[in-house]
């Protein structure tokens, strides 16, 4: 009831925000627009960190897509509609899971190598699954000189959403409606409960133990004759739905005239959840997101030189799950072996047994449910004035911004029992394990954050015959306040000049002094800088009247960034509360004292992390600017990188701070090619980039290592280490003659491994790098056309040069997909079929079966190592718009009727892998969608 009228009461709030701030306008006095200060991106203008440039006078490294190729995607994050069409910006689908606003664990993304922070209409926020009709552009900013005005957040790279701007013209409603299926790309395949007892035995009879399953128990269950005492589960078939539904709708109006603007927006989503769950409640205990947003965006004159814009953002997201919760029913669906217990026994009551207390139906019905909710208050205001009447081309302005997020959770999960049947005795004999009771009602309080960001800005817009000169000065600051954490508060105070002469040569420059309040007292600001030259050789007399070339520009950028990489306040040794376990104790007595416990060791030096930025590019334009062409090679030294040292010892019996030792480089190549085109009718277009990144570690504290393989520096960044694995034992003879394994006594099909230092032994020694060290490649395709009202755009994303490694540690999620039994009672798949057995030495691909843990074959190794490239079809839209004067019989400006589809196919080697969100219980999805667009 509290989580019902509180969104209701947050909605009506928003709405009545909304309408105040629009019916502002017909109050608002007469006036001009504002320029420059208060534009966003159009055709000619871009979007930049702190202000709106043109693009011909660009020389920072950059990348954008605008509304028209987001809206094709029916994905619930902006940055699902990313991949594949931004040149540097890498992106992996971790995955599929439904009820999180937090990119990182839905979307790997990193901006040449480094993970970027998202600004929002020019403010750091921690949510993404905003409204594509909303957001005008995403850029990147990728180099010093786009960057640098950030500070201590600079060397991150940042990704900017601009949402639309309020805009002068006459009234504009447009509403759209999507009916989505989705999919789940599972390729897990378990193995038949006949094939697993199989299995279960060999390994059993390679680990010297006794089988447990008799040969007619292996019939039973290949018959299915015997459902209650050998069932044969297909959990995915009984439990999943092969597809549920997402639909979307989405109205937003604008209008204004000369002196007053507005964009407003209401946005509903509701995702449905994959589970077959039965009626027995009278709440749902399925799966599911739907979410609730409410934006308006408004620009007022109130004099012809003063400008007050308000953007007011809400959202809330409400996620359900079954009480056994969905990432438990996934791993149980996942990894139970199908012959584990019958799902009703013949009372009705629920299967299991010592070894399986969790019944996945009881998981998803008889375990109550658990409810979470995400809430979001955003607010800015600016206030601009034009100083003409001191400075011609002068002016200021103040942004405020506010943002309040709390995330809820409401658990009402109870327990269930399960029961054994037992009929050895004759009489039916049921044992409970187990109880069914209900859990008390919860309410938590999982997170709160807030966000208060503040800035003063400073311009200079003015053109002197051929000379244009562009000057900005700022302070900001964030305050950011994460539960009851002490706020940590970033500060900065930049300059950007930029010039050119007669758009021919060009020259920006940028100071920074940022600060981070949790460094040490006098030693929390530094200085960052960049600088950046251009000169377009299409308008020197030598290129002048060639009408095939538009632009030809070559560039350069070099500067200092920075990044605030540093702990909770870390150059202050302090204690936290540690129970009754810790070392030390205040108080009368031990038994009634408070203990406190020693937190890891202070690091006073601490400073920020660095970076050295070079960039070279090449802006082109040809055949009237149809064909388009941007290639840039950028290398990035990175240094007094937070690091733990590697010859730090355990004598302290404490753990050792970061400090700044760590030394990377990143360096590569990036190019974009487009075309747009039109003959008569057909309008099309076709754009392509390529990226290749290469990275090196150049120095980091290494313990010592003897040989030079095994040394990390050198290597690229997060290179993996093991084994090179040399096939299997295929017999005791050959073991005999092989160098030995410490610490193990190998068996015929067991994975051998390669002596690589000749010392007869297999150990720590012989660890190498393994898997590619190739430069990164990572690309996208985008094209499209239009012809007589059907338009069609199609969305291709690859990566080349990418290995994974599928087991690296027997108790990781990877390997448990990747590994038998997962343990000692776990599930099998169908690559363990072709395991190492004497009849299949030859052509085995899977090394001899054991139960529990092998601390030979789970090691890390090539033999775990996997091709990853793949080439994804990421999106296809096909349109028609219905003729005008068919709508405007109607009283409609346009419909449109539309299909799409999102994650449609990928072409990989991996059988039973995603090559994306290979590690994750959580499959990824594909959707079907459809929908009409009205505009009135």
């Amino acid at each position: 009831m509290f989580n019902c009228y509180l969104r209701r009461h947050v909605v009506r709030v928003l709405l009545v925000l909304s309408l105040v701030s629009c019916a502002t306008l017909v109050h608002s006095q007469d006036g001009k627009k504002l320029s420059k200060a208060d534009s966003t991106s159009t055709e000619n203008n871009l979007v930049v960190l702190h202000k709106t440039q043109p693009k011909v006078n660009l020389l920072q490294s950059t990348a954008t897509i605008y509304n028209n190729q987001l809206i094709t995607t029916p994905a619930p994050s902006f940055l699902q509609a990313l991949p594949g069409r931004l040149a540097g910006l890498y992106t992996r689908q971790r995955s599929g899971v439904q009820d999180t606003d937090n990119p990182i664990s839905v979307v790997d993304f990193k901006i040449r190598g480094q993970i970027p922070l998202i600004l929002i209409d020019g403010v750091p926020r921690d949510f993404s699954s905003i409204e594509p009709e909303s957001i005008e552009s995403v850029t990147v900013l990728k180099d010093a000189m786009a960057t640098v005005m950030f500070g201590q957040r600079s060397s991150g790279n940042l990704i900017l959403v601009t949402t639309k701007r309020p805009k002068e013209g006459p009234f504009q409603l447009s509403f759209t409606a999507q009916h989505g299926l989705q999919e789940l790309l599972n390729r897990t395949k378990p193995v038949s409960a006949a094939d697993y007892a199989i299995l279960y035995n060999e390994a059993r009879d390679n680990d010297g133990l006794a089988p447990v399953y008799t040969a007619a128990d292996i019939l039973s269950y290949r018959n299915g004759n015997d459902p209650v005492f050998h069932p044969d589960n297909n959990y995915s078939a009984y439990f999943l739905n092969k597809q549920a539904s997402i639909d979307r709708f989405n109205l937003n109006i604008q209008s204004g005239t000369k002196n007053a603007r507005f964009y407003t927006a209401v946005d509903y989503q509701n995702e449905g959840g994959f589970f077959n769950t039965a009626n027995l409640n009278s709440y749902s205990t399925n799966s599911g997101v739907n979410r609730y947003i409410v934006r308006s965006n408004v620009s007022v004159d109130l004099n012809p030189t003063l400008n007050v814009g308000l953007n007011i953002f809400g959202r809330i997201q409400n996620a359900n799950q079954p009480g056994g919760t969905t990432s438990s029913i996934f791993n149980a669906i996942t990894f139970t072996p199908s012959s584990a217990y019958t799902i009703f026994n013949p009372d009705g009551s629920l299967g299991g047994n010592t070894s399986f207390t969790n019944n996945i139906y009881g998981m998803l019905n008889n375990a109550g449910y658990y409810k979470s909710t995400s809430r979001d208050l955003a607010a800015d205001i600016a206030l601009t004035k034009k100083l003409d009447n001191w400075i011609d081309g002068l002016w200021a302005k103040a942004n405020v911004s506010y943002n309040n997020t709390v995330d809820q959770s409401v658990n009402r999960s109870k327990n269930f029992a399960v029961y054994s049947l037992n009929v050895n005795s004759g009489a039916p004999v049921y044992t409970q394990f187990g109880t069914n009771t209900n859990q008390p009602n919860t309410l938590s309080l999982s997170a709160r954050r807030t966000y208060t960001y503040g800035k003063l800005s400073l311009g200079y817009d003015q053109s002197f015959g051929d000379n244009n000169l562009n000057v900005l000065l700022l302070a900001d600051n964030q305050s950011t306040t994460i539960d009851l954490n002490l706020p940590a508060t970033y500060s900065n105070i930049a300059g950007n000049v930029s010039y050119n002469y007669q758009q021919k040569y060009f020259a920006e420059a940028a100071l920074s002094y940022g600060g981070y309040n949790r460094y040490k007292p006098g030693n929390r600001f530094g200085w960052f800088y960049a600088a950046a030259l251009g000169w377009d050789l299409a308008k020197e007399n030598f290129l002048k009247d060639v009408k095939w070339v538009n632009s030809i520009k070559p560039r350069i950028s070099y500067g200092l960034t920075g990044n605030a990489n540093v702990g909770y306040y870390v150059y202050d040794q302090y204690y936290t509360y540690g129970g009754t376990t810790a070392a030390y104790y205040f108080g009368a007595t031990p038994t009634s004292a408070r203990y406190f416990a020693e937190q890891a060791l202070a690091n006073p030096n601490a400073t920020w992390e660095k970076a050295r930025k070079l960039n070279v590019g090449l802006d082109a334009a040809f055949f009237n600017n149809k064909l388009k062409i941007t290639t840039e090679y950028f290398n990035d030294s990175y240094f007094d990188l937070m690091q733990v040292r590697g010859n730090s010892i355990a004598l302290l019996g404490q753990a050792y701070p970061a400090e700044n030792i760590g030394k990377n480089r990143y360096a590569g190549v990036e190019s974009n090619l487009s075309w747009n085109a039109k003959l008569g009718n057909l309008q099309y277009n076709i754009s392509g980039n390529i990226s290749l990144m290469n990275s090196k570690v150049l120095y980091q504290d290494e313990v010592f290592r003897e040989n030079e393989y095994q040394r990390r520096t050198g290597l690229p960044v997060g290179q993996p280490f093991g084994y090179i694995a040399e096939g299997f034992y295929q017999s005791q003879n050959e073991i005999n003659v092989s160098p030995k394994v410490d610490g193990y006594l190998p068996k015929p099909g067991d994975i051998k491994y390669r002596d690589l230092n000749d010392d007869g032994v297999i150990n720590q020694l012989d660890e190498t790098a393994i898997g590619t060290q190739k430069p990164l490649i990572y690309y996208g395709l985008t094209t499209g056309f239009s012809f007589k009202g059907f338009d069609l755009s199609i969305a291709i994303q690859g990566v080349a040069n990418r290995d994974i490694i599928t087991s690296s540690g027997f108790n990781s999620v990877s390997s448990s997909l990747e590994t038998e039994f997962q343990g000692v009672n776990g599930q099998a798949f169908e690559q363990h079929l072709n395991r190492w057995t004497p009849a299949n030495a030859a052509n085995a691909t899977y090394p001899r079966l054991s139960i529990g843990a092998n601390v030979n074959n789970q090691r890390a190794s090539s033999f775990w190592v996997r091709r990853a490239d793949y080439l994804r079809i990421q999106n296809v839209d096909l349109g028609y718009s219905l003729p005008q004067k068919w709508v405007s019989r109607l009283k409609l400006n346009g419909l449109r009727l539309f299909v799409n589809g999102f994650n449609l196919y990928s072409f990989d080697t991996l059988r039973y892998l995603d090559p994306e969100g290979y590690n994750s219980i959580y499959p990824l999805r594909r959707t079907f969608n459809l929908g009409v667009n009205i505009k009135l």
